[in-house]
């Protein structure tokens, strides 16, 4: 059976509806067989990485759902104004193999921290993830509703502050000491700053 264009994005909301992680995560045993296909040839536990984050995503208006009169076909309206972006949160856990990650299970959706709260809880508690086996680290940004979960659940996990974030609050620290002009190092003959140290 034939699906209109109109039909085709809330189909699929219309069938996720309800569901939780569990439905759709991996069972602990294809999980181990991905841990123990990484762990091959390697004397110490694979790094499983699990990276927490958040972000504002634009929602498709009501205005943009079903058909214009006189149109057959058209493309929904851009979102405008207030009320149309939602706070998506979400997870995902893999493992590090080399340069390359293997994924395991990811779970984001349109819900508030408490929702990924519960969701992580059920990972936890469902034991999908068999901890022994692994060197747990969790990858974030500095918010603290992140490490409040991570801190009620894998308190023994390495948490590791993601690079960008990690620059962007050096660089403030490094304006708020230098101001934002400090001046910049010329070149000396011998090819050291000449406002650097010198040598006795």
């Amino acid at each position: 059976m034939g699906m209109g264009s109109e039909r085709r994005p809330t189909f699929p909301n219309q069938v996720a509806q309800g569901l939780t992680v569990l439905d759709v995560a991996p069972s602990r045993e294809e999980i181990e067989q991905r841990i123990a296909a990484v762990a091959t040839g390697s004397r110490r536990r694979p790094v499983l990485v699990v990276g927490i984050d958040g972000a504002y995503v634009p929602m498709r208006p009501d205005s943009a759902r079903g058909r214009r009169p006189g149109q057959g076909r058209h493309r929904a309206k851009r979102p405008r104004g207030q009320g149309e972006w939602r706070d998506a949160k979400g997870f995902r856990f893999y493992l590090m193999e080399g340069e390359r990650s293997v994924h395991l299970l990811s779970w984001h959706q349109v819900q508030n921290e408490h929702e990924l709260g519960e969701a992580l809880k059920q990972v936890k508690e469902a034991g999908l993830i068999p901890e022994d086996q692994v060197r747990l680290c969790v990858v974030a940004d500095g918010t603290p509703w992140i490490w409040k979960h991570v801190k009620a659940l894998f308190a023994h996990a390495r948490q590791i502050l993601d690079y960008y974030h990690c620059a962007y609050y050096v660089h403030n620290v490094a304006k708020a000491h230098y101001g934002t002009s400090w001046p910049k190092p010329t070149m000396a003959p011998r090819g050291r700053p000449s406002n650097g140290p010198k040598r006795r």
